[in-house]
């Protein structure tokens, strides 16, 4: 099985859940700095365990400032659900066959088109709304490649 294959990744974010814990008040800081007051309040009803991926994710783009906002944000759909560790790992499975999804499974594996429409609505910027709405697929018109590569790369790592 190679190192980057899609069950490597979910064992990895499995184990990242389990083992998260919560920002420290100076990276809190820097979500702060970063965010607009709308967004924060977005960021904020995240798990702790998805505020600290996405502040991972931002820490592996910070050579890049244009990347951070969208760094933090790109999960925000998945704060609608409470799934859980184990309960997001069975979802992503069961979501890989030909089954019907329903319930919070349903909404868990759609939350990069809610979580795009939530960022709209609170007036986040193009990149952040893209990558969201299309990650982890191929770049949307518009959006730098390398920009894009280097969000990708963070947030898989």
């Amino acid at each position: 099985m190679a190192a980057d294959s899609p069950m490597i990744h979910l064992i990895s974010r499995f184990f990242g859940f389990l083992g998260a814990r919560p920002l420290r008040p100076t990276e809190q800081v820097q979500v702060v700095s970063i965010l607009s007051p709308s967004l924060c309040r977005l960021f904020y009803r995240q798990c702790f365990q998805d505020q600290r991926h996405a502040f991972e994710v931002a820490r592996r783009v910070a050579n890049r400032p244009e990347l951070q906002e969208a760094a933090l944000v790109h999960d925000i759909g998945k704060s609608s659900v409470s799934l859980g560790a184990l309960g997001r790992s069975c979802a992503t499975l069961w979501g890989s066959t030909s089954l019907p999804v329903w319930g919070q499974w349903r909404t868990y594996l759609e939350h990069a088109s809610h979580g795009a429409e939530l960022l709209e609505r609170h007036g986040a910027g193009y990149r952040s709304i893209a990558f969201t709405r299309h990650h982890p697929g191929p770049p949307p018109d518009g959006f730098d490649p390398a920009g894009w590569a280097a969000l990708t790369h963070a947030d898989e790592s």
